[in-house]
């Protein structure tokens, strides 16, 4: 939990670091030790300046997707693998948070996790997530241009394995 900028940067206690620096730290050629276990960043920080003023929705359309799975034994593995980036906000726009009860995608991160964490798969867990932010928050502000804004997290999965937390 942080500040941020569009520019993937995020605040630390004495200057701004590149996301990308902090995730490179976990790379397999510097930590071998995590090849093949998840490494999971959850980011509460802006992304940019923008405010999302969401749109009027009149009728909503269902798309049906199905899952394929195929077993693969890779002789290497890819660099990126078995990381997640949970962003509260799409590159470029403002990430809102209550001063009261606190970040909009943390406060739901939280209340997810708590309910249904031992019972779904994480990227299962990250839709409910993205769901209850885009749905279930707007901003609530004095200011006309900053009122009835709305926002939705970013999942950036390079998962190669489900993920179930258990109790």
């Amino acid at each position: 939990m942080t500040h941020g900028e569009d520019d993937n940067q995020i605040y630390g206690t004495d200057d701004k670091v590149k996301l990308d620096t902090l995730v490179e730290m976990l790379l397999p050629e510097r930590c071998p030790s995590l090849i093949g276990k998840p490494k999971l960043f959850f980011i509460q920080a802006c992304r940019g300046t923008k405010f999302d003023s969401g749109v009027d929705v009149l009728g909503g359309a269902s798309v049906d997707a199905r899952d394929i799975y195929k077993k693969v034994t890779p002789h290497k593995v890819p660099v990126g693998a078995d990381f997640l980036l949970a962003y509260s906000t799409v590159p470029g726009f403002y990430s809102w948070r209550n001063s009261t009860i606190g970040s909009w995608f943390i406060q739901s991160l939280a209340h997810i996790l708590e309910r249904h964490g031992d019972q779904h798969e994480l990227q299962h867990l990250m839709l409910s997530v993205n769901r209850k932010v885009a749905y279930e928050y707007e901003s609530d502000t004095r200011e006309p241009e900053t009122n009835g804004m709305k926002q939705v997290p970013s999942i950036v999965s390079m998962l190669t394995k489900q993920l179930y937390f258990y109790k």
